[in-house]
């Protein structure tokens, strides 16, 4: 609304060769016929900028740009310069604003050319009136900068929403992962600890309610961990991992074999999912009676390993096919690092995460094909 109150505050200068031709001493039709062009003009003007101003460039009333250059050339003969001074700025603009980009200079520079070449038919000497085609020009080049500088801003603004969609699908993928990985463990805990209460319920009550009792610790450390999760502030510790992983096998009815050396600060938290995701997929998963879970550094790599003796490929493809490693190979890219799973050399599963230590360069990605 601001660009079309404008553009039609502007048209008070088409008056402007109106007192001449009023000195000239028309005839009643003459006076009828310049003012009846005039409002033709203005209103001709107005529908071709108006129309275009909703969607740029696609003028949907061609008809009206032509009428309208013939409404410019029909009066000047009785406005005068005055008159192809003035309307030479406001053809411009509605070649500008109706026609594509590219069509600015050539219609633009014909408009200037016809205007001059006006001027001696009206008596005028194009070397007198030399500033009237170089105001045309400079005209044409400031609304071609601008129609640039709309289009860059209108580029900006689009790849700036574009960022902010990916920014929220991304966020939205974050927390699904968290989701899968937080509960994901937790829930497999569980349900190996109800089936176990399940069947001690009569040859053992008080180890089945045991049982019971850390499955409800483990629902409302789930909770606790899914609360940081929303909140954004999640981050694991893998002291705590390794004493949960020792819990979930011992109640699956898995060895445990841990062997860890020191870590950088940095890595712990990375590699502690490496120990949360392998340990639930060797509950759910393997059927293995030994784990061992070994962690370190190594040429320059921090590096998670969760080895299990179980079936190995034919159900743990199960495992690296679903969210929960897809979710980890996400994770351990972000740190720089790749994660491989697959059939151990002695048989079972085994799940590698490696990841550069800090001011080492990022190893190269993992194919897709090596966590399946």
């Amino acid at each position: 609304m601001k660009a079309r109150f404008w553009t039609s505050v502007y048209l008070v200068v088409l008056v402007w060769p109106i007192p001449g031709f009023l000195a000239s001493g028309p005839s009643p039709a003459g006076v009828v016929a310049v003012v009846t062009g005039v409002v033709g003009f203005a209103g001709l003007y107005l529908r071709v900028a108006w129309t275009a101003l909703e969607r740029p460039h696609r003028n949907a009333t061609p008809y009206a740009l032509i009428l309208l250059y013939a409404i410019a050339a029909a009066m000047a003969p009785a406005l005068g310069v005055m008159w192809v001074f003035a309307t030479s700025f406001f053809l411009i603009t509605a070649v500008a604003t109706a026609l594509p980009e590219r069509a600015l200079p050539p219609a633009a520079g014909a408009t200037i050319a016809a205007g001059t070449a006006a001027l001696p038919l009206l008596g005028e000497s194009p070397a007198e009136l030399w500033w009237i085609p170089l105001q045309a020009a400079v005209f044409t080049a400031a609304i071609r900068a601008f129609l640039r500088l709309n289009a860059a801003n209108r580029a900006l603004s689009e790849a700036n929403v574009k960022v902010e969609r990916l920014a929220v699908d991304n966020e939205r993928l974050r927390f699904a992962r968290d989701m899968h990985d937080l509960l994901g463990h937790s829930l497999a805990v569980m349900t190996v600890k109800s089936q176990l209460a399940a069947r001690l319920a009569g040859a053992d009550p008080a180890r089945a309610r045991a049982e019971m009792e850390q499955v409800e610790e483990l629902s409302r450390q789930a909770l606790a961990e899914v609360r940081e999760a929303i909140s954004g502030y999640r981050e694991l510790s893998l002291p705590d991992e390794l004493d949960g992983a020792r819990r979930a096998l011992g109640t699956a009815g898995v060895r445990l074999e841990v062997a860890v050396g020191p870590l950088p600060p940095a890595a712990e938290p990375v590699l502690a999912w490496v120990v949360r995701e392998g340990t639930t997929n060797v509950v759910r998963h393997s059927g293995a009676r030994t784990c061992r879970i070994r962690l370190g550094v190594a040429d320059g790599q921090a590096y998670a390993e969760v080895r299990d003796d179980g079936r190995g490929s034919e159900d743990a493809a199960d495992g690296c096919a679903g969210n929960g490693l897809r979710g980890l190979a996400e994770r351990i890219e972000v740190a720089g690092g790749i994660l491989t799973g697959g059939p151990a050399e002695d048989g079972g599963f085994l799940l590698s995460a490696r990841i550069p230590v800090p001011g080492t360069a990022p190893l190269a990605r993992a194919c897709p094909a090596d966590l399946s």
